[in-house]
Formats: C-alpha cells, structure tokens, sequence
C-alpha cells in the first residue's frame, strides 16, 4: 500500500468513527478543493450514501456557476444539504 492509499484509509477510518461517536454531526462545505476532497472521503466512508447534512455557509459572493455546481452535485451525489444564509449580515452589507 502507498503512502496516498494510506493516508485515504486512516481518512475514511476518522470520518467513521466520528459519525459513529457524534450522533449530531454535519459536514461543512465551502465548495473548495479541501472540502470537496473532504466529501469525497465521506462518500467513499459510507459507499456513496453520506449519513448526515452537508451545509453549506452562503456569503452570496458566490458566482452562479458556484452555485449550479453545489445544487448538481448534491443532486447526483444524493445527499442531505443544508444551505444556510446569515441574511441580516447580508441586508447590511457586511
């Protein structure tokens, strides 16, 4: 076994366990290249049916594209997303 193979393993190890011991648990993702392996990994963890939400943050700094993105993969990967806004943050502009 290779070190990345190694490193996939104690990854998709982690990811288990921490679902079986925190029976609330959500995975944030901000749709970049860590959270999107991140997700992947949990795929793999659980034979592509993640068991718990997915959230992601929206800033609405996001181009439309991002957002295309977001809604096909968790269309096709089937999972459990949460999108949630910080609305009276985004009415004052910050």
């Amino acid at each position: 076994m290779n070190q990345l193979s190694r490193l996939e393993s104690q990854s998709i190890f982690i990811i288990r366990e921490a679902y079986r011991q925190f029976k609330k648990v959500a995975m944030l993702w901000s749709i970049g290249k860590d959270s999107m392996t991140l997700l992947w990994l949990s795929r793999k963890a659980f034979y592509g049916r993640i068991p718990f939400p997915i959230v992601h943050l929206d800033t609405g700094y996001q181009l439309r594209q991002i957002y295309r993105f977001r809604d096909e993969y968790a269309k096709k990967w089937n999972f459990n997303l949460i999108v949630a806004k910080n609305q009276e943050a985004l009415d004052r502009g910050v």
